[in-house]
């Protein structure tokens, strides 16, 4: 069986679920990893019956980032088994698991597990400081181990839709009024406008962004080599005092099995 991970992730904390998931599973090979989340040049690639896809998303306003979405398109399976993982800053994961399940299907894979798992907020990161953690990470290998014996079941349920957590129709995409700048360690090296999956930061005017591209995914916070980026300003401060004071009672993975 050969396994594959695709996965967008902004600040790496879907990466790190996936890989978790991944080292869950037996395998004679090492994983292929299509990491999506900066590439806009992805090929039309084909997955087989005897191949496992585990396909990972942040979640943005409960919801598939647009961006993640549009670029999943690219990957098409012939009834090939795939897990899907969500990640979301403890708030809640709303109809993403939901949405990415249908997307996954639509292109002819057929789901047999998955889970939303908690990481540190992107844009306010007092909220599920310290995730995933150890624990987390047990889950999501443990995740892995049980859908690689699964594939071996025939009681798997092939071509069925899974029972998830969400609603269909999904909700409204909502888009966050916050947006991240430079400040003095700025040097201008670029990364962050290399790195930015919407090409919302110009070169020419690298300590800003534009606001109507930008999907305060926090890339760029992420990876700035002398940690010059941040959101700040007023409205950042009062929502996040106010996203604090809602959403800090930790919360535990969810996950489901296809049977």
């Amino acid at each position: 069986m050969s396994v594959s991970l695709i996965y967008f992730s902004a600040t790496g904390t879907t990466q790190k679920i996936v890989e978790a998931v991944s080292n869950g599973i037996s395998s004679a090979e090492k994983p292929a990893i299509i990491d999506i989340t900066s590439r806009t040049d992805i090929p039309e690639t084909e997955f087989g019956e005897n191949d496992l896809v585990i396909f990972g998303v942040p979640v943005y306003a409960g919801r598939v980032p647009a961006v993640a979405a549009g670029r999943l398109v690219h990957f098409k399976g012939n009834n090939t088994p795939a897990i899907i993982v969500t990640v979301y800053g403890n708030r809640e994961f709303d109809d993403a698991l939901v949405e990415l399940c249908d997307l996954v299907t639509a292109g002819g894979f057929n789901v047999i597990s998955g889970g939303a798992f908690i990481a540190c907020h992107s844009i306010f990161p007092a909220v599920g400081a310290g995730r995933p953690d150890a624990s987390d990470i047990k889950e999501a290998s443990e995740l892995g181990r049980k859908s690689s014996e699964m594939i071996k079941n025939p009681a798997v349920k092939k071509g069925q839709s899974p029972s998830i957590k969400g609603n269909r129709p999904y909700r409204e995409p909502k888009k966050t009024p916050l947006s991240p700048k430079a400040g003095r360690k700025c040097n201008g090296c670029g990364v962050c406008a290399d790195m930015c999956p919407v090409g919302a930061i110009d070169k020419a005017k690298i300590k800003t962004c534009d606001s109507g591209l930008c999907i305060s995914c926090a890339r760029c916070i992420h990876v700035c080599p002398r940690q010059a980026r941040h959101f700040g300003g007023l409205l950042y401060r009062i929502a996040g005092r106010k996203f604090a004071k809602l959403y800090s009672a930790p919360k535990r993975p969810y996950l489901f099995y296809n049977l």
